[in-house]
This record gives structure tokens, sequence and C-alpha cells, in this order.
């Protein structure tokens, strides 16, 4: 191993070589001195290498050494660019392809063991031998499951050859013996949409996870279904959606905007390499009434194509500013069987305004220090707000740069109590729903969560021994130590009984606070558990500020007209 990571690191080297040439023309007299700079570098790099492993006073592991070496360099730059390990080769695979050789469910870390986290993908191998959302997956191949990276987990059920056979051993609620199952690996299809139905009649919802290879088929197909069923209007949920591949970004696009249309350009180091992106076919959702869901976890992918459609004024946006991620990777092999790959930040996004998505100040993942902000290297100054460049969009209202897209209305859903927090955490909501599907097997699909169920499910966190830390006791308990170690505790004991006193009635407040939290979290588990994922969606849409804003926006056209129309803003 110690000789092909060396070599490794030598082709990562001759990539950045040829990378850095293609970028400033090194072999320009101009820049023969960065040229030389470089080789130089690169002949130190070699020589350290060489003089540690040989000489250093302890033996050095070649293959962690050169991981370090690897490492150190990337971690100069911005956070997106890194060295694709087996596992992430494995994932990229999976964004690329849309598609992989596996049994066809995602799992969760839940108690400490790899669980199913969701049914199985339809007509899967994991389908068709009958797992289960909530099936704990305790071995695999005979070797014991518990403790394993979830990674490490996905990878040894998913192998490499369509045909392979797994044997997986689960652990069931209500089953007293653990199940063996042989499985036989097939061709996964990856759905990167969780739902795809409807809010009301007539407004349809279409929530997507990620921007990877098929998704712009799998939205395009969703349009036809819901429009085939009536839809008159459509909430595009990208909430959460971290992103993905920048074509597919411009293939769901072409779903909403009209063929031929620039809905994003890319620009490298010279100007010379913009390149446009333009939709290629007629949109299937034609001129129907849009609306946007982005929240602060929206990126990449997610951020072009809420960009876009405000830029080209297609429909509204709804919920809170995008993170700001606008940075255009490339992945390049470093080896000749592509078993070492590069994923290397090579250019920037920006909207058909000409507004940038990336926000300008990219801090590095070692130091903090700031890329992509050259005008000014001097950390030590005093840093001052910059007033955003402004935009327009078609119609002409005023849309800013810096980074991020701001909504047109801008608004988020409430957050939870630390107590409901906790809850989840501990997968208590989750272990719940499974006990009670068990022992209710004949609940209807529209239960209401009473309050003998609120009270059942209390007890049943006492039974697991569920106890959390309020906000600020970890500070009291680091107070009371200095007191003990400066020798005044005993004066203050009587004044810390009584804050912790206090903090058990902050939980008591922070339980009754949370009922209604709660009662949705029992009901949305259980719906999904009983009846499918899209009764666990559907379950939270009374509690959806944003989307019901977006229902609100699309029940009012002449409202929807306003917000995109400058014109007709101004007459009123």
């Amino acid at each position: 191993m110690g000789t092909r990571k060396r070599l490794l690191v030598l082709s990562l080297i001759t990539v950045l070589l040829l990378t850095v040439g293609v970028f400033t023309q090194l072999y320009s007299d101009s820049n023969k001195d960065m040229y030389y700079s470089v080789l130089r570098s690169t002949d130190i790099f070699g020589q350290i290498y060489k003089e540690v492993l040989n000489n250093y006073v302890q033996e050095v592991d070649p293959e962690k050494f050169i991981e370090a070496g690897i490492q150190g360099m990337l971690d100069e730059l911005d956070p997106y660019t890194v060295y694709l390990e087996d596992e992430g080769k494995d994932e990229l695979e999976i964004m690329t392809r849309g598609k992989y050789y596996g049994v066809g469910m995602r799992i969760s870390n839940r108690n400490g063991w790899p669980t199913v986290a969701e049914q199985p993908f339809p007509n899967s191998p994991a389908a068709r031998a009958d797992i289960r959302e909530g099936d704990q997956v305790i071995e695999i191949d005979g070797v014991e499951t518990k403790g394993d990276n979830l990674s490490k987990t996905a990878a040894r059920l998913r192998g490499t050859q369509k045909g392979s056979e797994v044997r997986i051993k689960i652990r069931r609620v209500g089953v007293e013996q653990p199940i063996e199952l042989t499985l036989i690996r097939d061709e996964i299809v990856v759905s990167e949409i969780e739902f795809a139905g409807f809010v009301e009649p007539g407004v349809g919802l279409i929530r997507l996870t990620r921007f990877n290879r098929g998704a712009g088929k799998q939205v395009k197909q969703a349009i036809e279904q819901l429009r085939d069923q009536g839809m008159e209007s459509l909430i595009f949920d990208l909430r959460g959606n971290p992103g993905g591949l920048l074509d597919v970004a411009v293939s769901v696009l072409e779903s909403f905007v009209p063929k031929g249309e620039l809905v994003v350009y890319t620009q490298g180091r010279n100007e010379e390499q913009r390149q446009d992106f333009r939709t290629r076919h007629e949109p299937v959702l034609g001129d129907l009434p849009l609306v946007l869901l982005v929240d602060e976890f929206s990126a990449s992918a997610s951020e072009i194509v809420a960009g876009a459609v405000q830029d080209l004024d297609r429909g509204v946006i709804v919920g809170a500013e995008t993170f700001g991620k606008g940075l255009v990777q490339t992945v390049v092999n470093l080896d000749n069987k592509g078993e070492a790959k590069l994923k290397i930040t090579t250019a920037q996004y920006f909207m058909p305004s000409g507004r940038l998505i990336q926000r300008p100040k990219v801090f590095n993942r070692k130091r903090g220090s700031v890329l992509l902000d050259t005008e000014d290297e001097d950390e030590s100054k005093e840093v001052k707000e910059e007033i955003p460049e402004q935009f327009y969009t078609r119609n002409g209202r005023s849309v800013y740069g810096g980074g991020g897209i701001r909504p047109e209305i801008e608004l988020e859903n409430d957050h939870t109590t630390k107590y409901v927090a906790e809850l989840r955490r501990n997968s208590m909501f989750f272990n719940y729903s499974l006990n009670y599907a068990i022992d209710h097997q004949n609940l209807s699909e529209d239960f209401d969560v009473t309050d003998d169920m609120v009270s059942d499910f209390f007890k049943f966190t006492e039974e697991k021994d569920f106890d959390y830390e309020p906000d600020g006791l970890s500070e009291l308990e680091g107070l009371e130590e200095i007191a003990r170690e400066e020798g005044y505790y005993d004066q203050m004991k009587a004044h810390f009984d009584a804050m912790r006193k206090e903090f058990e009635q902050v939980k008591v407040a922070e339980r009754e606070k949370s009922l209604g939290d709660i009662k949705f979290l029992i009901k949305r588990e259980l719906a999904g558990k009983k009846f499918g994922n899209d009764a666990a969606y559907k379950a939270g849409f009374e509690r959806d500020k944003v989307l019901l804003k977006a229902v609100e926006i699309l029940n009012a056209p002449e409202e929807y007209k306003k917000i995109l129309d400058v014109n007709l803003a101004s007459k009123n």
C-alpha cells in the first residue's frame, strides 16, 4: 500500500501542475518564475517525504504520512476541494450515475445499530425480502455491525457486482429471534424525489432531496403525472437540498423555463473560461404558477434553480436566505484505473442577471484563513461591511449579489425546544412508533394522537430512562466545580441546590410547552410506519408555515403577479 500511495501523491502533484498550467499558461515567458517555483516545491516535497521515511527516529507509516501530505495541501484551499477515498468515490458514483448495485434500503444510526430508516425502494431485493423500516442490521456476512461507521456498513451492503450475494441478520421489534436473510444484489435506481402529490386540490407539491443523476427526468415525470391529475400550480420544495450536479440543475430548470433561456454560467480564472448553460426543451410545467421553497441549507444546484427562477421572474421564492455555495468542482482521475480522484474547485456560478451565488469569504478547514477574497490579505485590518451589488430581474425587480438567494417572502418555521430535540436525537419518537404500530394493527389512516397516547409516550420515555440537560445546567455544574476547587462550595451549596430545583422546573415547563410538537412528531412517525413515507410527509402540512404561505400565494393570483412584476406592484 505504501508504494501505491506514493504513486498517488506523484499523480496528484502532476494533476495540480497540469491544472495550474492550464489556468496560468505556465510555459509562457511571463510565468516562468511560477513554473520553476512549482517544480522546486514539488522536489522539496518529495525530498522531505523520503528523508522522513528513511531517517525519522520512529518508523513512519507511509500510507498515513502520504494521507497527511495530501490533506495538508488541500487544507489550504476551500472546503470543497477534496481527495476522494474509496467511500467518497462510492458516493460520487451514486451521484453521477443515479444508480448503484445493492439491496435497496437506506440506513441510519439508531440506538447504536445501523437501522433501516424508511421503507425499502419498491421492488428492490430488500423490499422483496419484506425488510421493514426500523429493522436493525446486526450482521453482514457474519460480521457484527454495532459501532461501525455508516458509510462502511452501506458499502458492505452495496457491494460491487449485480447478482452477488450478501447475507444479513436483522433484529425486528416484536420478533424474538433475529431473522437471517440472503439477498441478491440488483441495480437500484435512486429516486431523489421524497414526495410528489397534492397539498390541496389543484396545488401540487414536489420535494427534491438532491440533484443526482436522473433527478431532472424524475422531476419531469412527476410534473406530467400531477398535471394529468389536475394540477393547476406547483410548489417545488428545495429546503435542506445540498445540491449536486450542475447539468442536473439545468435539466430540472428545463421543466419550468422556456427553451433557449440562459439559466446559469460559470467563470474560471480567466475571462475566456466562461461557459453558458441554456435550456434545451420546452417546459412540461408550461406557464402554470410556481413557488419554490428554500432555506439556509439549500445550496449549490438548489441555488442555481432558485436563482434562475427568480432572475427570469418565473416563480416566487419563499423561505430563508440560501447557503451561498457557488463554487464549481471538477473531478479528475489521478491514475489510469480511476481508483483515486481529486475533486477540485475550478470556477464559480453566476446567475442570468450576472450576480454571483458564492458568498465572498470562504474559510479553509484548518486555520480559518479567508480565500477567494484577494483584495485585502491583511486579516488584522477591520473588516468593513460591504453593500451588496444590485442586479435586476427580467421584469426589473432588484436582486443582490454577494452570495445566497434571498426569497421574495422570508419566513421560517418555529424552532422546537431542546427537550424535543433531545427526544428526537435519542430516537424516542422512532422507537415508540415502532412499538405502537406493532400493538395497534387496526389503526385507521385518519387517526388522531390522543392525550392517552401522549401519556403512553411519556411512560415509554421513562421506561427507557430518557433524560436531558436544559441549557445552562452544564454552566451551573462548572460553577459548582470551581466552588469546590476554591473552597467556598459549602457556603454556596444552598444557592446551588435552589438553582438545581429551578432547572427541574424548567424541564417541566419545556415538556408542557412541547406538547404540540410531541403530538405532531408521534403522528408523523406513526403515519410513516403504518402507511408509508407519503403519509408521514402529509402529516406535516398543517404545521408547516412556509408551505402554507406558498399555498396562500398560489390561491391569490393577483398577489402572485404583483410579486413578480415591479410595474404591477407600483400601481398599488
